[in-house]
């Protein structure tokens, strides 16, 4: 007998603890919910918010993703783009949590069920360790109710509030036939989205044009983005084309407040016009004068000749310019040609083949320069002008270029003959400046001796 009730003590300790077990697991497991937020009776046309949680053990590591649905006959929307974080403890477990607010637009009176939702996400299921979840949000069921009409059993719009507004761009009072008026209407309506809001309806009175501008939507948001009113803003122009007076209509929209239960008008006051008549100089014209005909438009030949002038003044200018430049170039090939020619570029020639101890460049330089001033023979002219070294180095840079391969010649100094050379043209050049008509010299001889002895100083 002791045996059989320990063994059903072991059964129920058994049993407590697997159900213990499985209620820890259970309040461990990520949930979600759905919750309507919006109270009270719900009609067609009014925004109805619904809250959708997820919760997770211990906190996120990515964040869940949250669906845009579709409810057939009703618009959805999810105007805030942030979640709100929440905190909750189930069965001794702690829950973070995040929140998303869907806004949803019946069209017309129903049910209207919430579809399956199924929202992946990250958590961490144990501390450090990311798993992947997805948890289906729990059905939602609501009731639409029909609007109770307004004048005329028309439904009007369910809002919040509904206000309206109006600006006219200049004062009512001095307008004349023809003149413009800018009348703006604008809508502000808590808790509906503006491509909600009704068009207004302007009209015009006999005798007025109207032109109507594309409206202008917006949204009315708090400070954290959430939105709050819908808001529409329409511009129209009228024209008056004749005097008198005139009854501007007023504005007006019925809207349903759900608060209330009742149908409410908003309006923006009309107005009533005095126009006076055109100024008499627009009388005796018309308001719309016919257009004359174009008139023949005479050719102004001041301007023209103007124009011509210029023109070949331009040209002359460069025809000029082109002839200028052309003589410029001209002369300086020309300048620089007789540089080239010249006798000091000729015995530059001498002194750099000097320099550089080139003795066939040279001799050619020599000839050169020789001809071209008519110092011919080259050696009568250093006899008279240049002294015994330079004499001896002439002397034996020609034995070096012509004398027998036999004969023993020492190296010319050609170094010697350059500064020598440079001081007889010098004295040449005094000489010359001094007696233009002094003479250059005779022709050499045909076959010179070049193996003579040189000259000696006295």
């Amino acid at each position: 007998m002791s045996t059989f009730v320990a063994l059903a003590r072991m059964t129920l300790w058994f049993v407590v603890i697997s159900f213990s077990l499985a209620g820890v697991s259970v309040a461990a497991d990520p949930f979600a919910r759905s919750t309507l937020s919006t109270k009270g009776t719900l009609y067609a046309g009014q925004q109805v918010e619904i809250d959708i949680d997820v919760f997770v053990p211990n906190y996120f590591l990515s964040p869940p993703q949250f669906p845009l649905f579709d409810i057939p006959g009703a618009v959805v929307t999810m105007p805030d783009d942030r979640g709100l974080n929440l905190n909750e403890t189930v069965n001794g477990e702690d829950f973070s949590g995040i929140r998303k607010t869907y806004v949803v637009t019946p069209q017309a009176a129903g049910d209207f069920t919430l579809p399956a939702i199924v929202i992946p996400f990250g958590y961490a299921a144990v501390p450090g360790q990311t798993s992947q979840g997805k948890v289906t949000v729990p059905s939602l069921t609501f009731t639409v109710a029909a609007v109770p009409g307004g004048a005329g059993g028309t439904p009007g719009v369910t809002a919040g509030e509904l206000t309206i507004m109006q600006t006219f761009d200049r004062d009512l009072k001095g307008l004349h036939a023809g003149d413009a008026l800018v009348r703006t209407v604008t809508i502000h309506a808590a808790g509906l989205a503006p491509m909600m809001i009704p068009v207004p309806k302007f009209d015009a009175p006999d005798g007025v044009q109207i032109y109507a501008h594309d409206p202008v939507l917006s949204e009315e948001r708090t400070s954290r983005g959430e939105i709050t009113a819908g808001l529409r803003k329409d511009t129209t122009t009228y024209v008056f084309s004749k005097p008198g007076t005139f009854a501007l209509p007023e504005i007006a929209l019925q809207w349903f407040n759900p608060a209330t239960g009742k149908t409410e008008t908003a309006q923006a006051d009309g107005a009533e016009i005095t126009v006076a008549a055109a100024p008499a100089a627009a009388e005796d014209q018309g308001l719309a004068p016919p257009a004359p005909p174009p008139a023949e438009e005479r050719i102004d030949w001041l301007w023209w000749v103007g124009v011509a002038a210029a023109v070949v003044a331009c040209a002359l200018l460069i025809q000029l310019a082109a002839s200028l430049f052309g003589r410029l170039v001209t002369w300086t090939e020309t300048a620089l040609a007789q540089r080239a020619q010249s006798e000091p570029t000729a015995f530059r020639r001498v002194l750099d083949a000097c320099r550089e101890r080139d003795a066939a460049r040279l001799e050619a330089a020599l000839d050169g320069w020789s001809r071209k001033t008519g110092n011919v023979p080259l050696s009568r002219w250093l006899d008279r002008f240049g002294d015994v070294e330079t004499r001896t180095a002439f002397a034996r840079h020609r034995q070096s270029r012509y004398g027998a391969a036999h004969s023993h010649h020492e190296n010319p100094d050609l170094g010697r003959l350059r500064a020598g050379l440079k001081s007889a043209r010098q004295l040449w050049l005094e000489a010359s400046s001094a007696d233009p008509n002094t003479p250059t010299g005779e022709l050499p001889a045909l076959n010179p001796v070049l193996d003579a002895p040189l000259p000696t100083s006295h």
